[in-house]
């Protein structure tokens, strides 16, 4: 429960400015429903305890600054909103299952290969592709490129940022995803992809070379 406060206290300092927090959780003054949740809920109380624990290892190692918080301030915005479920039952599975999704990906932050396009630290304006291995079978997945919108004014993580993952195939001594017709070479040393939007306001494109 420690890591669900000090996770919103990070998402102060993504979207208000103000200082993260690292105080203990304690749950006679748990005041927002996921909060309430998590303290009602063992199952999804140790699914949060392990998911701040890969958190704090991810961001404490990944090579590109700013990343792992950028993503987890996106996955907030999901993870409170699996709290709204009138069915508390449904609400505590669905939190759960999306606690665990989520110390998923951050463990294999760990492993990925990391690509980008020069940058040494992340705004959400930047994109990272990362390729992995998940039960033998290769994935892409890319991050970033977050533009706002008009009717989604308000700072980052809302609007628009691309958060899709593809499974790869091999294809012709490369790698090239498994769905769609996105041109893109995948080599070991980096990835030379054609346009892809992700939606109407955003998309990438580019050489990304790997971080050593």
């Amino acid at each position: 429960m420690r890591q669900l406060v000090w996770c919103l206290g990070l998402m102060m300092v993504l979207v208000g400015g103000g200082p993260a927090s690292s105080a203990s959780f304690d749950c006679a003054k748990a005041k927002s429903k996921l909060e309430v949740l998590i303290c009602s809920t063992p199952s999804l109380n140790a699914a949060d305890e392990a998911m701040g624990q890969a958190y704090q290892a991810a961001n404490g190692s990944f090579p590109i600054k700013g990343f792992v918080r950028a993503s987890q301030a996106v996955f907030l915005a999901e993870y409170r909103a699996c709290a709204n479920d009138k069915a508390k039952d449904k609400g505590a599975a669905a939190c759960t299952n999306l606690a665990q999704r989520r110390t998923q990906d951050l463990q294999e932050l760990l492993t990925a290969k990391i690509y980008v396009d020069g940058i040494t630290a992340f705004t959400p304006e930047d994109a990272i592709l990362l390729v992995g291995e998940r039960a033998g079978k290769p994935y892409l997945k890319i991050f970033g490129s977050w533009m706002p919108d008009a009717y989604r004014p308000k700072p980052f993580p809302d609007g628009f940022i691309c958060n899709e993952e593809f499974e790869l195939v091999p294809s012709a001594g490369t790698l090239k995803p498994k769905d769609g017709d996105w041109e893109i070479k995948i080599s070991d040393q980096q990835i030379e992809a054609e346009f892809y939007s992700c939606s109407p306001r955003n998309g990438l494109s580019g050489t990304f070379k790997r971080v050593p």
